[in-house]
Order: structure tokens, then C-alpha cells, then sequence
């Protein structure tokens, strides 16, 4: 499984984890974890995962520009680096299913497109394990209709900065609508 992460997040390998969520816009699932669980998360970053390698541009990499076309089958993420003594996978995972819509395949309110599904990526076979079982956990608060991608992260190619912490520098900026917490237990 690969370990790929954003070039400038602040990750320690040695006593921290990775996990990256793909819940519709990247700027408002960014706004809301940092809002809600800043302080459990190390950093944080907004960027591009497991989509068609051939995709990339002259740069050779992968870009907002170019993923909004529709065709790259890339998903817009957010990277998070978190120590697990401070927050669990689980408490990520619980909010991951509360903060968006997981039961619209490659939708998120008027957002459409594979770049806007819903998915987990994660960066170990154990923590893959753990994911899906909380998937399955969660299936009957939304009637047995999520549809959230779950698998290792192939590829991750890290957002141009002015997509990072977004909202935060653009308060009127766009978000989207599925993007709220929701009381389901």
C-alpha cells in the first residue's frame, strides 16, 4: 500500500497517522474538520487522489483546472496527519459520516462528478480494516444506502495553494450545501 502524502504537510511517521476523506468540495470538508476538530488534527491538506494517472497536464502533475473536465476519475480530498493518542480513527471516521451526504454516488449536493464522491483512502492494511467495519457500523443511520468509497490510496497530488484552508481566507467563498454536522447516532 502506498504512502502518499502532500509535499508540505506536517507529518511525523514515527508517532502520527494519515487518513484522507473525499466528502464532496474539498474547501468546505477542509472548513469543517479544521473547525470542529482542529485541535485533534495535526495538519492538514486539500488535494487530488486515486484518479487516472494519464490525466496529468504538461506539469506532470495533476491540476484543480484539469480535474474539474470530469474525465480524470480524481477525487477531491482532504489529507489529515493526526496523532492517534489525541484523536482515533474512529472519532475521524464517525465525524467523516456526519459532516456529508455518503449516499449519492459522485454527487454532493449541486456538486457532480467522480470528483466529488465520497471515499476513504487509507495508508495502512490495518487501518483499511478498521474503516470498513465502521462503514458497515454506520449503514443503518443512513438506511443502508452509503455508497462511500473505501480502499488504500494509490495516488495523491497535492492542491494548488490558493485551495488551501480556503474558506478560512475566502469567507464568502463557495460552499456546499451537504457540508453541516448532523445528530445521528
Amino acid at each position: 500500500m502506498s504512502k502518499v502524502i502532500a509535499k508540505s504537510i506536517k507529518y511525523n511517521p514515527e508517532t502520527e497517522k494519515l487518513i484522507t476523506l473525499g466528502a464532496g468540495c474539498f474547501w468546505g470538508t477542509e472548513h469543517i474538520y479544521r473547525k470542529h476538530l482542529g485541535d485533534k488534527i495535526h495538519d492538514s491538506k486539500v488535494g487530488y487522489a486515486n484518479g487516472d494517472e494519464s490525466s496529468k497536464d504538461l506539469l506532470n502533475r495533476v491540476s484543480y483546472k484539469r480535474v474539474c473536465k470530469g474525465d480524470t476519475n480524481f477525487c477531491e480530498v482532504l489529507q489529515i496527519s493526526y496523532d492517534p493518542k489525541k484523536v482515533s480513527l474512529k472519532e475521524l471516521i464517525d465525524f467523516f459520516f456526519r459532516i456529508h451526504d455518503p449516499t449519492t454516488v459522485n454527487a454532493q449536493g449541486p456538486d457532480v462528478g467522480t470528483q466529488y464522491r465520497s471515499a476513504i483512502f487509507t495508508h495502512s492494511p490495518e487501518d483499511l480494516k478498521e474503516v470498513q467495519k465502521l462503514k458497515e457500523e454506520w449503514q443503518p443511520k443512513w438506511n443502508n444506502k452509503i455508497v462511500t468509497e473505501v480502499g488504500p490510496i494509490e495516488t495523491f497530488y497535492e492542491a494548488e495553494e490558493y485551495h488551501q484552508i480556503y474558506l478560512d481566507r475566502n469567507p464568502n467563498g463557495y460552499a456546499c450545501p451537504t457540508h453541516f454536522v448532523r445528530n445521528l447516532k
